[in-house]
């Protein structure tokens, strides 16, 4: 277990390291609070465009950060010979992959946690704001939470360059963890827990999708290229919502729940049973493969 655990956190640190997971952290929030500021439309209901931005952003952003460091963190460790010099110290292959995917699904459930967050208080915000009535009609977002949300995101950046500067941590990583760390605070704003009630599960049924990706990246980045991964994982992706093959990918149309749907019994299994198979296809490719 110390041995699992010292190579999940490096991969965890590699991840969170990277330029690319440093701006889309703390962009993704930002999209949150921005964008529903800017409607002209409330699609119905107050607060959905919050939601249904959250969604896009867990989805999109998570898996253009999550992906390629799945690469990485299997492919390029086997290129440079890396993980042959894990692997002689008595490591097992399967520990070995099933270790470096498990650091990167732990920062993709810090980014989970970051997007629920602010999308929870951009939500609240919404629908704080559909009871304030001003003279020019109703106004689209509540100024103290969203004030707490894109400010929590842009002082992400300044006390990460601050830690860098002033105590020598890294940047990238800091920023990742303070982007996410900085929503939590405008929780104490929302009144009640409905809104969470009824976020909860589409972002639990998503995640869950994104978390099978995430394993399929791994497993191919055993025998394929990056750009090889890239394609067929993004391609899975476009067929989940196009073509579905529900035995291999996640089917899109069951894993993201509509406005208000609580049926994430289904998604939940679905993706744990996928996410299991694709794992079991990584440590088999990595068993099998020959290490210089």
């Amino acid at each position: 277990m110390r041995r699992f655990l010292a190579i999940a956190r490096t991969a965890a640190i590699e991840t969170m390291s990277q330029p690319l997971s440093a701006i889309l952290f703390p962009v993704s929030v930002l999209a949150v609070h921005i964008l529903p500021s800017l409607q002209y439309h409330r699609f119905g209901v107050p607060g959905r465009l919050a939601r249904e931005t959250g969604l896009s952003s867990l989805f999109v952003f998570g898996l253009l950060f999550a992906v390629p460091a799945a690469v990485r963190s299997i492919g390029r460790e086997l290129e440079s010979g890396t993980a042959a010099a894990v692997l002689a110290l008595g490591v097992s292959r399967s520990l070995y992959f099933m270790a470096r995917l498990s650091g990167v699904l732990a920062v993709f459930a810090l980014f989970f946690a970051g997007v629920l967050s602010a999308t929870l208080l951009s939500s609240f915000s919404c629908v704080k704001a559909s009871t304030i009535f001003v003279e020019n009609g109703v106004v689209r977002v509540w100024g103290p939470a969203f004030a707490v949300g894109v400010s929590g995101a842009i002082l992400a950046f300044a006390a990460s360059a601050f830690l860098n500067r002033f105590a020598s941590r890294r940047f990238c990583m800091w920023t990742c963890i303070l982007a996410v760390a900085f929503q939590i605070p405008g929780l104490a704003l929302i009144e009640g827990v409905s809104s969470l009630v009824s976020a909860l599960p589409a972002f639990t049924s998503l995640a869950a999708a994104c978390l099978v990706y995430i394993m399929m990246a791994g497993a191919l980045a055993v025998r394929l290229k990056a750009n090889g991964v890239a394609v067929l994982v993004a391609a899975a992706a476009v067929a989940g919502f196009l073509m579905p093959v529900g035995f291999l990918v996640p089917d899109m149309r069951v894993f993201w729940l509509e406005e208000g749907s609580r049926a994430v019994l289904m998604p939940l299994v679905a993706g744990v049973a996928l996410a299991a198979l694709w794992s079991i296809v990584g440590c088999v490719l990595l068993e099998r493969k020959e290490l210089e």
